[in-house]
Parts: structure tokens; C-alpha cells; sequence
């Protein structure tokens, strides 16, 4: 079958690598129809995502046709169409009996690295091997398209989460900073938990153009003064709630310096290198910060709410392609983000 193969020198390619095959009972074999390109991704592509080498297929977002069913087995037969979470979780562990799935001692990032992608074979192919699948796999309800269950199983998940672990409250002032799919997704979940005011903090036009669409007020990095705008939108105390979602230090510092005093702060930004925290400041403030990877068990409740129309993720689908034009599509993604928010990819 064609995969998106990891090369060395900081390259992909396709490649035809074997069909997998049900190891377990507990798997499933899916037939990919859409698979999606991830920022971690181009980290994987330039040596930045430990545990990712050469040699893998990538790609952990991705939805398709069930082709294979383990005997064990009980949520699913051959030809249901499912979405996927990104990692998988063992349901036993005791991460798992707390209802912490991101952190399951056998899949997950902390256990045996079972990510798609890591761990795992990736999603970027035209079929892929779902262990533990009645715990990981939702199914797609018939007018739900594939375009948006595709993010279902990380990137709706984890901007969900973000909102959730800052337990936004009605009518509350919500900033996010980073408006990329992870900080649209937290932006359109935090009006499902209420917030009254949502404001966007990004420093491309196209990211910007679609927060505004989807209700937020926005705030350009290129301008400058972001914490002086900010406090200002704020009458001068700052955001009940600030969410971060890019992963960069200045965006985090900024972000800690408009968040109000007894106000609560969500990281699902993924950082690269140690950041310092003002705690000299902000234990004065009250502050309360959450952070750590996105529960993705929530996969049900946010499938139900695009089935119910409460949610519209078509707006974060920028371009698609087919996958034997997965370089040309890594290009993109990489080096025309003025363009791009997210990339498909369709075997």
C-alpha cells in the first residue's frame, strides 16, 4: 500500500510499504478515507518530536472504513466508518481507571508510545493498523462527512480540552493566543461552556479572518503592545481565562501577563525548550494555570455535537489532496501558513 514514509535529511516520500495485519483481538484494521496533516508533523519532519525516526509512516489524525475486526472486538463490524483518536489507551491502567487516558501506562505518551506516529504506524497511508479499539474509535453518524470527524480524534478533542481545564464559567472574557486548528478548536468549544467574550490573538490575516468568523474579536502580534491591547479590551483587570495554544515562551508570558488576578490560565502549546514562569508574581495574583496533553476521550460528546449541528469545523479545512501528493502538500503546510490552516490528505 502507498504511505507517508519519514526519510532521513528532513524528507518524506511515499512509499509502499506491506498492509497491516490484526495482531491483537482488540484490533481493528481501518481503510483510510482522510488522514490530516499535523504541526507535530513538521516537527517530525525536522528531528524536533523525540521518538519519532526515520523509517515510519506518520500521521495520527484520521478517520476511515473499518476492512478488519479482531475477535475480541464488541463496538464494531466491517464497514463502519470511524474516527480515530490520535493515541491509544489500555482502559485498566491506573491513568485509566482515574479517567486520565492521555497518560495510560501502555499506550499514550508516557507507556508504550502508542500514537499513531510514534509508536504506532501513522495515518498518511491507505490503511492502519487500531489497537484497543473499542476504547480509541468512535463512529461517524451518517451526516457527519469525513471532513470534519477528522478532527474529532485530536485536534476538536484537544481544543475542547483546553476550554474544559479552564473551567470556563457563563458570560466569562476568554484570550486565546494562537488562532492554528488546536486554538480555533478551543475557541469554538469556549462558547459551548459559555464565555461571553472571546478574544484571538494571532499574526496571520487568514487565522484572524476565520476567529472573527467564528465570533471572536482578534488581536494582531504584528502590532505590537498585546498585553497593553489587551488590558485595555479588559478595562485594565484582564481575562477570566487565557488559553495557550502555540507553544512559543513570548506567547506564554504575554498570555500570563493578561490573565486577571484569581483568573485561570490553560497551556496545550507544546514547548520545545524550558520556559521561565514570574511565579514571584503570579502567586500573588491567584493565578491558576493547567496544562498537559488533551483527554481524548471526549470523543462521543463532540461527535454528538457536530451531529447535532452545534459546531462547525469545515471553516479550519483550507486544502486537500490526494495522498500521492503528500510532498507537495508537506510544502505547503510548511512554508505558506498565510494560506494554510489545515492540509488533507485522501488515499
Amino acid at each position: 500500500m502507498n504511505a507517508v514514509v519519514l526519510q532521513e535529511g528532513n524528507r518524506i516520500a511515499i512509499e509502499d510499504v506491506p498492509v497491516p495485519i490484526l495482531v491483537d483481538n482488540q484490533d481493528i484494521i481501518v481503510k483510510v478515507t482522510c488522514a490530516a496533516i499535523c504541526g507535530s508533523d513538521i516537527h517530525a519532519l525536522h528531528g524536533v518530536l523525540p521518538g519519532v525516526n526515520p523509517g515510519i509512516v506518520i500521521g495520527h489524525e484520521f478517520v476511515g472504513i473499518v476492512d478488519a475486526v479482531g475477535s475480541d472486538v464488541r463496538r464494531f463490524k466491517v464497514g463502519d466508518r470511524v474516527a480515530v483518536a490520535a493515541a491509544t489507551w489500555c482502559g485498566t491502567c491506573l491513568f485509566c481507571r482515574r479517567g486520565e487516558f492521555q497518560y495510560c501506562l501502555e499506550g499514550g505518551v508516557w507507556g508504550g508510545g502508542e500514537i499513531f506516529g510514534k509508536g504506532l504506524a501513522g495515518a498518511q497511508a491507505e490503511y492502519v493498523r487500531v489497537p484497543y479499539a473499542d476504547n480509541c474509535v468512535e463512529p461517524i453518524p451518517d451526516n457527519v462527512t469525513d471532513e470534519e470527524a477528522v478532527f474529532v480524534g485530536d485536534v476538536f478533542s484537544t481544543g475542547f480540552h483546553a476550554a474544559s481545564e479552564a473551567q470556563i464559567k457563563a458570560g466569562d472574557t476568554v484570550v486565546i493566543f494562537g488562532c492554528g486548528p488546536i486554538g480555533l478548536a478551543a475557541l469554538i468549544s469556549a462558547w459551548q461552556f459559555g464565555a461571553g467574550r472571546v478574544i484571538a490573538v494571532d499574526m496571520m490575516d487568514n487565522r484572524l479572518k476565520v476567529a472573527r468568523t467564528l465570533g471572536a474579536e482578534t488581536v494582531d502580534v504584528r502590532q505590537g503592545a498585546v498585553v497593553e491591547e489587551i488590558r485595555g479590551m479588559t478595562e485594565g483587570f484582564g481575562a477570566d481565562v487565557v488559553i495557550e495554544a502555540v507553544g512559543n515562551p513570548l506567547a506564554l508570558q504575554q498570555a500570563l501577563k493578561v490573565v486577571r488576578r484569581g483568573g485561570r490560565m490553560s497551556v496545550v502549546g507544546l514547548f520545545s525548550t524550558a520556559v521561565e514562569m514570574p511565579l514571584n508574581e503570579l502567586v500573588y495574583n491567584g493565578v491558576s494555570i493547567y496544562m498537559g496533553l488533551g483527554n481524548l476521550s471526549r470523543m462521543p460528546a463532540l461527535m454528538r455535537l457536530l451531529s447535532r449541528q452545534r459546531v462547525d469545523l469545515k471553516c479550519l479545512v483550507t486544502h486537500e489532496f490526494p495522498l500521492l501528493e503528500a510532498e507537495a502538500a508537506y510544502r505547503i503546510f510548511a512554508e505558506q501558513k498565510e494560506k494554510c490552516i489545515k492540509i488533507l490528505l485522501k488515499p
